[in-house]
Parts: structure tokens; sequence; C-alpha cells
């Protein structure tokens, strides 16, 4: 397995860890429903959580594995450009979301939220077709 496909899988798995965290630090920190004062530093904290974990394994797994794995060649890089654009519409239509969402003057809570699992279906889509294009090829 190359170090950009052990990338993705960790990527992936740590974007569905931190937002399952961070759905029960917000429902767990409130006693009701979520308002301006339970999900922010839960959120905020998951995000920074993520990425902190993204950098350290992405060291660790550059570390662990031999010099010349942590090259990417051509087909690294087709795969990568082909996950990330499919993860990238799902970023598009969230903001497009979000947006309707602001004109309708919906709670800034529920567009944030909006917006964050926007991002995590984009990672863990984009990963997942990576994964894919790996094991099944294009």
């Amino acid at each position: 397995m190359s170090y950009e496909e052990k990338n993705t899988w960790a990527f992936g798995v740590i974007a569905v860890l931190g937002y399952g965290v961070y759905l029960a630090l917000s429902f767990a920190v409130g006693d009701g429903p979520l308002d301006a004062t339970t999900y922010v530093w839960p959120m905020v904290g998951t995000i920074g959580g993520a990425i902190v974990v993204g950098i350290l394994t992405g060291i660790v797994l550059g570390i662990a594995g031999p010099k010349d794995a942590r090259t990417s060649d051509q087909r690294d890089r087709e795969i990568s450009w082909f996950g990330e654009r499919a993860g990238n519409s799902i970023v598009v239509i969230g903001g497009v979301v979000a947006l309707v969402m602001c004109f309708v003057q919906a709670p800034q809570v529920w567009i944030a939220n909006v917006l964050y699992l926007a991002f995590v279906v984009s990672g863990v889509l984009g990963a997942l077709v990576k994964l894919s294009a790996y094991h099944r090829g294009f």
C-alpha cells in the first residue's frame, strides 16, 4: 500500500471520528437543542483536533514507511485529482444549501452545521473515491 493510499485511509477515518466526537460533545454539553453557546467550541475543537491528528498521522506514516514510498507517481496524482473533484462537488452543494439558508434567515447554528457536515461528507466521499480507484482502477 502506497503512502498516498495510507494517508487517504487515515484522512477518511479521522473525518468520520472527528465528526462523531463533535456530535457527542455538542449534544453532551447542552441540555436541549443546539444553540450558539453549545456548538461553537465543540466544532472549533474537533476541527482543530482533526487537523492536528491528520498532520501527526501523515508524519508517522511518512516516518514508518520506506523512504522511496513517499514519492507519488502519475497514477497517485490522477487518483488524488479524481477524488478531490468528487469531494469538492459536495462542498459546492453544501455551500449552496448554506447560502439558501442565509436567504431564509435560518439560525446561524444550522448554517454552520450544514457547512461542517458538507466538509466531512466531502472528505469521506473523496477518500472513498480515491480508495476505490486504488483498488479497482479507473
